[in-house]
């Protein structure tokens, strides 16, 4: 029997290149493997530290106390109907792995870390572009009105001091000069929303008064309005005439609360990223357009 070596010499080579292909596949696949690994450990690294802010709410990781979650610093960082357990389950999730559940090379996590985003574009246009619905508005308990009117009423044109998702004068949401903490009746109520007033006193501590508006009463972002208050219900601990005032003056609201709407005993906050979202008051509908709440 005779050998073709001209046969063999082909078939020696295909071996040879086959073996080649193969080697470099695996070493491929362990370099891969160990760049994907840094890379998640990179991401890693981006969302859960001290200066990283891994729920996108402009609040500092180490200062968040719902890091994993989209908040509002007036409540450390978490939303306001968020209770003590749901806390710190979202500090638990924190501190798993993967970090509040963020998957290496994506973008998204197990819980929804920005309620307020609007729009979301994907890259490329026509079709593949998508929005989402409307955020819901923010929640805030209690308002706080600051001024000076010693003289009895003399109604002026101001800005609200602020909105808290708790109480004014408790917590976290010090009063102006803390001078009303502790002060106020923080009695919830299920219709109408408080307002706290804080009345500037030369010489002693600023004054402190509160009443109740009715429900669907808007403060609006753009113009003046009265607060159409019932003074007759007028609260102030200890019995202070001069806050009483305040509630006399127009007011309107600030740009990081919108438009300031009266729901079932809070106040509703439109914003651009609740454009288009309606509330039902009283089998009436509020509608969030421009920032402002209106009558439909």
């Amino acid at each position: 029997m005779f050998t073709n070596k001209k046969g063999m010499s082909f078939l020696i080579t295909l071996l040879v290149f086959a073996f080649v292909a193969l080697a470099f596949g695996f070493i491929y696949l362990f370099f891969l493997q160990g760049s994907l690994s840094k890379q998640e450990g990179i991401v890693d690294t981006q969302i859960s530290g001290i200066q990283g802010d891994a729920d996108k709410d402009s609040i500092r990781n180490f200062f968040d106390k719902c890091p994993c979650t989209f908040g509002d610093s007036i409540d450390e960082g978490c939303p306001a109907t968020f209770s003590l357990e749901q806390r710190q389950e979202d500090v638990k999730k924190y501190n798993s792995k993967p970090v509040c559940g963020i998957v290496a090379g994506t973008q998204h996590s197990t819980q929804q870390t920005n309620p307020s985003a609007g729009q979301q574009q994907n890259s490329g246009s026509g079709t593949n572009s998508q929005k989402s619905g409307p955020s819901e508005s923010s929640h805030y308990q209690s308002l706080e009105i600051f001024g000076g009117d010693d003289w009895g009423a003399d109604p002026q044109d101001a800005v609200i001091q602020q909105a808290c998702t708790g109480w004014v004068g408790a917590g976290t949401c010090h009063s102006e000069d803390d001078d009303c903490d502790g002060k106020f009746n923080l009695k919830p109520l299920k219709e109408g929303c408080w307002i706290m007033a804080s009345e500037d006193d030369d010489i002693d501590s600023n004054d402190c008064g509160q009443a109740k508006v009715d429900e669907g009463k808007i403060i609006s972002l753009g113009k003046y309005n009265d607060l159409t208050v019932d003074l007759n219900n007028y609260q102030s601990i200890p019995d202070e005439s001069e806050p009483k005032n305040l509630f006399q003056w127009r007011w309107k609201s600030k740009p990081e609360y919108g438009s300031l709407l009266c729901a079932q005993g809070f106040w509703q906050g439109c914003k651009e990223a609740n454009e288009g979202i309606t509330k039902q008051v009283n089998g009436l509908t509020y509608k969030c357009t421009g920032s402002e709440w209106s009558k439909q």
